[in-house]
């Protein structure tokens, strides 16, 4: 919800300012993505709700990947 209506771009910015993303640096956004039960919840729903394609491993690997090559974000 906090995300409705913004860019891919202004949604990254958010995703690595630490005054915006609970005080976290990149390598704990990894961890939170990748780990966080909360998180998880989109992969497993509950009963009458359609969970996130792939799973909160392949997340993990992905937000990964993005950190280590230098977490660009496109222009907002």
């Amino acid at each position: 919800m906090g995300w409705e209506g913004k860019s891919l771009g202004e949604i990254c910015a958010q995703i690595r300012d630490p005054a915006r993303n609970g005080g976290r640096s990149l390598a704990a956004i990894v961890e939170h993505v990748g780990g966080d039960h909360l998180v998880g919840w989109a992969w497993a729903p509950g009963s009458g709700r359609e969970a996130a394609p792939g799973s909160q491993a392949e997340a993990r690997a992905l937000v990964s990947a993005w950190v280590e090559t230098g977490a660009e974000c496109p222009r907002p």
